[in-house]
């Protein structure tokens, strides 16, 4: 379900890509990018992340999950509360791509796409009113959700074990916060560290396992998670 992610760039592009070289293990190409892409993010050989958006996007990381019908889920997600910001629009692929406000406020990407990148390791949408999140991804991508130990905070599931969170936003924005995966959530914090990043929250446990909040070199908030 969560298949991709962008990254709107902002700043000294080769100091961000070299960041994210460096926590992440990623190499950059721009064999096959979109046309708003500067660059695609490789694990390996697996494509995982967008890099570039339109100008005048501020920094951050767009989520986007996996639906069989854009066109479908364009219509239907205004009825369950969202906004469409724009879509269905050609990915350049074959493929359609739908960017939205979800009913708690965040931005997230819906993607139709026969060959979708690698998914991030863990989401969490944070919410203004994590009931109408829960509610709004029910209705339009049929997910379910588990409730946790953590007042407000419920698991998302789709056919299978827990594939992100909803939680209370607070006095933040709503938006959906990706993690990556990394073997040693040490190792990446010191990398953070040492290429231009900050850590923001932990290392800790949560949910999906033991992870930390970084900001790149540019602003752009992400997290990384070893799994559990």
């Amino acid at each position: 379900m969560p298949c991709w992610a962008d990254l709107a760039l902002a700043g000294d592009t080769d100091a961000v890509t070299a960041f994210y070289g460096a926590v992440l293990g990623w190499t950059f190409t721009d064999d096959g990018a979109a046309e708003h892409h500067e660059a695609v993010a490789l694990a390996g050989e697996r494509r995982v992340a967008g890099l570039g958006a339109p100008d005048g996007s501020p920094p951050g990381w767009t989520l986007y999950l996996g639906v069989e019908d854009a066109a479908d889920v364009a219509e239907r997600l205004e009825e369950a509360g969202g906004m469409l910001l724009h879509g269905p629009d050609d990915d350049g692929c074959g493929g359609l791509v739908v960017v939205a406000l979800d009913a708690g406020g965040a931005t997230v990407g819906l993607w139709e796409s026969d060959a979708p990148g690698a998914a991030p390791a863990w989401v969490e949408a944070a919410s203004a009113d994590p009931g109408l999140t829960k509610t709004f991804y029910g209705t339009v991508l049929g997910l379910t959700h588990e409730p946790t130990d953590e007042p407000g905070t419920t698991t998302l599931h789709r056919d299978g074990p827990a594939l992100g969170a909803v939680v209370f936003a607070g006095d933040a924005l709503p938006h959906w916060l990706v993690h990556f995966g990394v073997s040693d959530v040490d190792d990446a914090v010191a990398a953070a560290g040492s290429s231009g990043g900050l850590v923001l929250e932990g290392p800790g446990e949560g949910l999906g396992g033991r992870r930390t909040v970084l900001a790149d070199p540019s602003g752009a908030r992400f997290a990384v998670i070893t799994r559990t």
